[in-house]
C-alpha cells in the first residue's frame, strides 16, 4: 500500500470521526435546549437562562439556543433583544422557517404595545386594556405586558387590578427589578398621599389611603406603623398596638417601627413589653436618643430610678437639645430631692420649648423645684406661667399656693389654694395646707 492510498484513508477515518463528534455535539446541545424550554414552560426563566447560557458558550452560533433564549427576553419584557436573537437564529438557519414567522410575530407585537401605549397616553383605558388583554390571550408569559395593564389600571384607580397584574408579572420575572418592585412603589407613593392627609389633620382621608396601601401590599410594613399612627390619634390605643404589632413583624429590621411601638405600649402602661421593643430599637439604632429617653421615661413610670437614670443621661449625651429627655431626667432628679441638679435640667428644658402652652408642665416641674430648694420668687413667676396657661391644672396653684405662702403672702396663696382644688386628683394634696393657712398655721413643709 502506497503512502499515498494510506493517508488517503487516514483522512477519510478522520473526517468520518470529526462528523460523528459534531454530530454528538448537536445532540448534547439540542438535549440542553430542550431542558431549557421545558423550564420556560413553567416560567423558570432564569434556571432557563442559565442553561441556554452555558449552551451558547459551546456554540454560540447553535440556532435552537438562539431561538429559545428569545422567550427569556420576552418573559424579561425585552422586546427588541427578544427579536434580535431570532434574527440571529434565521443567520444561523435561514431554511427554518417557523424562526421567521416568529421573527413577523415579534414585530407585530411590538408594533402592538407600542398602539396600546399610545392609547394610554391619549386616556383611552379601555381600548389599551382590550389590546394588552387579547396580547395576553395570544402570549400568556409575557411579563411587560401585565406590567402595562398595571399602569392603566393605575390610572383608573383600580388598585386591586394593579396590584394583582404586577404580581403576575413578578412571578413571570422574579429576577427582574422593575415588576418586583412595582407592587411596592405603587403602595408607598399611595402611603405618601396618606401620610401628607395625616399631617395635614385629615385623619378619614390618611386612613382610607392607608388602607388601600395594604390592600397593594398587605405585608408592607411601613402602612401599619402610619395606620398605628392614626388610630393613636383618634385615642384608639388597642388598635394602636394591633397595627404597630404587625409592622414590626413584617418590617423587623425597622427601627423606627420598633420605637413607635415601645412607645405606645408605654403609653398603655405595658412597661415590660415596652422595654423590650424599645431595646430592639436602641440594637437597631444606637444613636437615636429618642429611643434612649422614652426607655428612660419607662423605667421612670416603674420608679426604677438607677435605670431610668441611666438611659435619660445617655439620651442627653447623644441629644443635648432634646426637652423631653431634659424634662424627664429633671423629674427624676425631684423624685430624689436632688433639685439643684433638676433645676439646671429644668431650666434648659423650658429654655427650648418656645410656646408657654406646650411647657406647662415643664414649667410646674421647674417651679416644684425652686420651691423646694427655697428659690420661692421664681417659683412664684414660673408657677404663674403654668396658671396662666392651664387654668384648670391643680399642680400648678398648688405650687403658686407654695410660692405665696413662704414669701408671707397667705391670703393670695389661700386663694391659689381655692382655685387649685377644684382639679379633684389635687384637692386631697391641696386642702389641708390651705387649712392650715386658714387657721393661721404655717405650711406643713
Amino acid at each position: 500500500m502506497t503512502l499515498k492510498r494510506v493517508s488517503i484513508i487516514f483522512l477519510c477515518v478522520i473526517g468520518v470521526f470529526s462528523a460523528a463528534l459534531a454530530q454528538n455535539q448537536a445532540e448534547l446541545l439540542t438535549e440542553k435546549v430542550n431542558e431549557a424550554v421545558a423550564l420556560l414552560e413553567v416560567f423558570d426563566a432564569p434556571a432557563a437562562q442559565q442553561i441556554l447560557d452555558e449552551t451558547l458558550a459551546r456554540d454560540s452560533s447553535f440556532a435552537p439556543a438562539l431561538y429559545a433564549y428569545h422567550q427569556i427576553e420576552l418573559m424579561y419584557g425585552n422586546l427588541n433583544e427578544a427579536q434580535d436573537f431570532v434574527r440571529k437564529a434565521i443567520v444561523s438557519n435561514p431554511t427554518e422557517q417557523s424562526y421567521r414567522d416568529k421573527f413577523d410575530e415579534l414585530r407585530d407585537l411590538i408594533n402592538q404595545i407600542k398602539d396600546a401605549q399610545r392609547e394610554v397616553d391619549s386616556r383611552n383605558y379601555d381600548t389599551a386594556k382590550r389590546i394588552y388583554n387579547e396580547l395576553i390571550e395570544k402570549n400568556p408569559s409575557i411579563a411587560e405586558i401585565y406590567y402595562r395593564l398595571g399602569f392603566v389600571a393605575i390610572q383608573e384607580e383600580d388598585y386591586d387590578a394593579a396590584r394583582d397584574n404586577f404580581d403576575k408579572a413578578g412571578i413571570l420575572a422574579p429576577n427582574v427589578e422593575k415588576y418586583t418592585k412595582a407592587k411596592n412603589i405603587l403602595a408607598a407613593r399611595i402611603l405618601q398621599e396618606a401620610i401628607n392627609s395625616l399631617r395635614s389633620g385629615d385623619l378619614t382621608s390618611a386612613e382610607r389611603k392607608t388602607l388601600t396601601s395594604l390592600r397593594i401590599n398587605p405585608e408592607f410594613g411601613s402602612a401599619y406603623s402610619i395606620l398605628g399612627n392614626i388610630k393613636l390619634r383618634a385615642g384608639d390605643i388597642a388598635a394602636a398596638i394591633e397595627n404597630m404589632e404587625k409592622a414590626v413583624h413584617y418590617n423587623p429590621e425597622s427601627q423606627s417601627a420598633w420605637y413607635n411601638l415601645g412607645s405606645v405600649y408605654r403609653r398603655d402602661r405595658k412597661y415590660k413589653k415596652a422595654e423590650d421593643a424599645l431595646q430592639e430599637a436602641i440594637r437597631l439604632d444606637p444613636r437615636d436618643a429618642k429611643s434612649y429617653s422614652t426607655l428612660g421615661q419607662t423605667y421612670l413610670a416603674e420608679n426604677n430610678l438607677a435605670q431610668a437614670e441611666i438611659y435619660l443621661k445617655k439620651s442627653i449625651e447623644l441629644d443635648p437639645e432634646s426637652p423631653a429627655a431634659r424634662e424627664s431626667y429633671g423629674e427624676l432628679l425631684n423624685n430624689q430631692e436632688r433639685f439643684e441638679e433638676a433645676i439646671v435640667h429644668l431650666e434648659k428644658a423650658a429654655a427650648l420649648v418656645p410656646n408657654p402652652r406646650n411647657k406647662y408642665l415643664t414649667n410646674y416641674r421647674l417651679a416644684y423645684a425652686y420651691n423646694r430648694s427655697e428659690q420661692y420668687s421664681k417659683a412664684l413667676d414660673v408657677a404663674r406661667e403654668v396658671t396662666n396657661v392651664n387654668t384648670r391644672f391643680g399642680g400648678g396653684w398648688f405650687e403658686l399656693g407654695i410660692a405665696y405662702a413662704k414669701l408671707g403672702d397667705s391670703q393670695n396663696a389661700i386663694n391659689a389654694f381655692n382655685k387649685g382644688r377644684l382639679d379633684t386628683e389635687w384637692r386631697n394634696l391641696i386642702d389641708p395646707e390651705r387649712e392650715r393657712l386658714i387657721t393661721g398655721k404655717e405650711l406643713s413643709f
